[in-house]
């Protein structure tokens, strides 16, 4: 009994974790008990003892995963329990043409069951042939078991693989089966049924149906489909794969210039990611007729003149989302049966969308200019309470007095310990973001860094840090799909106390004759950030590299914003302009040489010689402080450099600073540790003479390092900026 049961383990234990990966979150504790319940029949005696103890096995299955209660399984009580039984599993198989993989327990049930008796079925079978001491057999059925899931949710196949073909080998190991040809006969099997998992999972993608198409099979006498397109919209941070060709997904016509098709928005930052959170607010009932706004709509979006009209057709698109540009205001839901409209101005359909489907929707799509943006005031709604939220800890407004102690005082509380390493996201965005005055230049200055100024690489496989995946992306890898850049960015802007969400979808595609072609390579990620009497206003820190599009948001892309910072129409000047837009764009603000190209020049020359007058007087400044061989005067000037950098990057520092306070400054605006050259100036400055020339050697060493450190953090305008500022010479002078 105890060879049956061990040889029984390793094949249940494949089959429930690949069967588990369907799910999210994934309920182990549920599908451990249906796999040893469906053990427990091989360890019986044969006969009817082993028919019996199956039987009540599949009592246990079925009242685990439909709620069946054991008794109503008595005979003469077929009414009560294989109507539900047989509606409940009806309902899963369907659920299976409509809902993405991996689903939800919760709010599937029906189809969490069918995957616990998925488990059941296959542990049963495989448990009944070690049993009867039929290696082979068990072998592959234990691998088909394990093997059909790769076929439903791609990744890891490699692993899953490995895991289902050693479960196939351990029966016959375990049984002591000395047969050379069973044993090769249960490994080829084993192999062969592995391999096929494998092509069959890794020739899909994220966004494909499988390649063996389980989906179309007939179970009901229904026709197959052709191949159809199928997205999750949830973030996902472990990466992405797309197909070689492209599919189209969908047409849109109506719309002259580039849009964003939204599908869903992720509102809920729920422990490390962004995911759905949706309540209805109404279905959509006939044609054309203005649905209610809510709150963060404004009221221009009833005018009929701001509607934008796009008549779609689904190609092989299938999905209950409804795509539409900015937020939908009214819709033709005549072809589409029920429509519910959703919060976060989600449209969403009782039966999926399908390949020839079509409707009309009508969308406000605010188009402000840059000046109106930057005007807009940070006095939010209450409502907005939740577009300030991360986790269960809400962020006070941008602008209000305080903020920045309160945030700082929330993110260290000891009731939030699992989100204290957003600390460190914190101080990047307050040292990204700088003294920017308003939400609209707090925005600009973010969305710039991630696409041009913070060294940031667009990779489809990015590497995994350690730690939440969108703190290590933007402090330590620096390198993600548009999964990461909108969601870091959302969460930042939060964190600023600027109501934020990260949009998904597609963008505009390609215009072909007057109709956007829209392919699942369009499939993307962006930001939407509200904006009083304006509403949701789309931004794109996403740099356009890889598979997706650079189509960006009218804000980060439109010269009028380039222009109106050049003339200081917005906060923060010439000054936020360079520092915060890329520099083609700057570029295009630049006068030209036909303009005054004598009085350029000159100015060219001036400045130049300027710029070299500056580098040297302070490069001899510099080195003056460090003539002499006094270990502690040679401390001293080490302190001074570093006291005279952070001067020249505009960070105040009190003349009565002390080296602890000048750490502690660096910090906090820079997030670097001085605490080393602090030790060696220390050491230099206070320790005995024996000690003090190796530490001022020390806190030379150590000054290099962090200044090249702090470099590296800074963009090239800050650098420029430094080098050309006189704060440290006039201090020094003083």
């Amino acid at each position: 009994m105890l060879r049956t049961l061990f040889a029984c383990l390793l094949p249940a234990l494949a089959v429930a974790v690949s069967w588990l990966r369907a799910e999210e979150p994934q309920r182990v504790g549920e599908a451990l008990a249906v796999a040893s319940l469906a053990i427990l029949p091989a360890l019986v005696p044969a006969g009817w003892p082993r028919v019996l103890s199956a039987l009540a096995a599949a009592a246990g299955a079925a009242w685990l995963a439909f709620r069946i209660e054991p008794w109503e399984l008595l005979p003469f009580r077929d009414e009560r329990v294989l109507a539900p039984l047989g509606s409940a599993v009806g309902n899963g198989i369907g659920d299976f043409y409509r809902v993405l993989l991996p689903l939800e327990p919760a709010a599937q049930p029906e189809m969490h069951g069918l995957v616990l008796l998925a488990i059941f079925g296959f542990v049963l079978a495989t448990s009944l042939l070690v049993a009867a001491s039929r290696p082979v057999a068990a072998a592959g059925v234990a691998v088909a078991g394990a093997g059909w899931p790769a076929t439903l949710v791609a990744g890891q196949t490699v692993a899953l693989g490995a895991l289902a073909l050693a479960a196939a080998l351990s029966i016959p190991l375990v049984l002591r089966v000395r047969s050379g040809p069973s044993l090769v006969a249960g490994a080829t099997a084993a192999a062969l049924v592995v391999a096929g998992a494998a092509w069959a999972s890794s020739a899909t993608s994220v966004a494909r149906d499988a390649a063996l198409d389980w989906e179309t099979w007939d179970l009901k006498g229904l026709p197959a489909r052709a191949p159809t397109v199928r997205f999750a919209w949830d973030a996902n941070y472990a990466g992405i794969r797309f197909p070689p060709t492209r599919t189209v997904v969908m047409t849109v016509e109506g719309p002259e210039r580039a849009r964003y098709w939204r599908a869903s928005t992720l509102d809920l930052f729920d422990e490390d990611r962004w995911i759905e959170n949706h309540f209805t607010l109404g279905r959509v009932e006939g044609d054309s007729d203005p649905m209610p706004l809510d709150q963060f709509t404004p009221p221009r979006a009833l005018l009929r003149s701001n509607w934008l009209e796009q008549r779609v057709e689904v190609k092989a698109l299938v999905d209950d989302h409804v795509a539409a540009a900015g937020t939908p205001i009214a819709f033709d839901s005549r072809q589409l049966g029920i429509v519910f409209r959703l919060s976060g101005g989600v449209l969403r359909v009782h039966d999926p969308l399908g390949a020839g489907k079509r409707y009309r929707v009508w969308s406000y799509a605010p188009d402000p200019a840059p000046a109106v943006l930057d005007q807009a005031n940070s006095r939010y709604p209450p409502a907005a309470e939740r577009y300030l939220t991360l986790g269960s800890r809400r962020f006070p407004a941008f602008g209000l007095p305080g903020r920045d102690a309160a945030v700082r005082a929330l993110l260290a509380d000891r009731s939030y310990r699992s989100f204290w390493p957003y600390q460190a996201l914190y101080a990047t965005t307050r040292r990204v973001v700088g003294r920017a005055e308003t939400p609209y230049a707090a925005v600009l200055a973010l969305e710039s860094w991630f696409r041009q100024r913070g060294d940031f690489t667009y990779d489809e496989s990015p590497p995994q840090g350690s730690g939440p995946p969108l703190v290590s992306f933007v402090n330590r890898t620096r390198a993600g799909y548009c999964q990461h850049y909108a969601g870091a960015m959302a969460v930042m802007l939060r964190m600023l106390g600027i109501p934020a969400r990260v949009a998904v979808g597609f963008t505009s595609g390609t215009l072909d004759d007057g109709k956007w072609i829209v392919t699942d390579h369009e499939a993307h990620a962006w930001v939407e950030v509200w904006f009083a009497g304006q509403g949701w206003v789309p931004f794109d820190p996403t740099p356009g590299r890889g598979t997706f599009g650079g189509n960006y948001s009218f804000a980060s892309d439109s010269e009028a914003a380039v222009a109106a910072l050049g003339r200081g129409e917005l906060s923060g000047g010439r000054e936020t302009l360079e520092r915060d837009l890329p520099g083609d764009l700057l570029a295009a603000q630049a006068p030209s040489e036909s303009e005054s190209p004598s009085l350029f020049g000159i100015a060219l020359l001036v400045a130049a010689a300027w710029v070299l007058a500056v580098g040297i007087g302070k490069a001899l400044h510099r080195r003056l402080r460090y003539a002499s061989r006094d270990p502690r005067r040679v401390a001293t000037a080490s302190r001074r450099e570093l006291e005279a950098f952070v001067r020249d990057q505009g960070i105040a520092v009190p003349p009565s600073a002390t080296l602890d306070d000048l750490c502690r400054t660096i910090e906090d605006e820079l997030g670097l540790d001085c605490g080393t050259f602090a030790d060696a100036a220390s050491r230099a400055r206070f320790g005995p003479p024996s000690d003090s020339s190796l530490g001022a050697l020390a806190a030379r060493r150590e000054l290099r390092s962090l200044l090249r450190r702090v470099r590296l953090e800074l963009s090239v305008w800050a650098r420029f900026r430094g080098f050309m500022s006189l704060r440290s010479v006039r201090r020094g002078l003083a």
